[in-house]
């Protein structure tokens, strides 16, 4: 319990500060706490879902989210979450990793590339 404690913690303290903490969670969970990818990442879209409902509530509370676009947007939400767990219901956890490793090595790409265009943009305009 107190590893999952201090993944959580290292997670949330990293999201804070910019970096995907729900990816981190995935990572640090089946790296040290022994779990498999599909219950990491289960354990993640439930901690993901807590989040985005709380933040949803709060944000249309203080009027900062259009609501007809969220009634618009809601049904598709849920139906992209069945279909998505019928789609990872059938997929091995072999191949559930490969896929989460491919997509945070694209994800870790872009970023890079990102950055290193973003400064190399800094640059030009500080020169004008």
């Amino acid at each position: 319990m107190l590893k999952f404690i201090i993944v959580s913690a290292i997670s949330a303290i990293l999201s804070g500060m910019g970096i995907g903490g729900g990816a981190l969670f995935v990572i640090l969970s089946t790296l040290f706490l022994g779990f498999e990818q599909k219950e990491a990442q289960t354990i993640n879209l439930i901690m993901f879902l807590a989040a985005g409902l709380s933040s949803t509530i709060f944000n249309l509370k203080n009027k900062m989210i259009e609501k007809s676009l969220l009634k618009k947007m809601l049904p598709l939400l849920i139906i992209g979450c069945f279909i998505g767990t019928i789609i990872v219901k059938n997929i091995r956890n072999d191949n559930l990793r490969l896929y989460f490793s491919v997509f945070m090595a694209i994800l870790g790409l872009y970023e890079i590339i990102s950055s290193v265009l973003n400064i190399k943009k800094a640059k030009n305009s500080s020169k004008n």
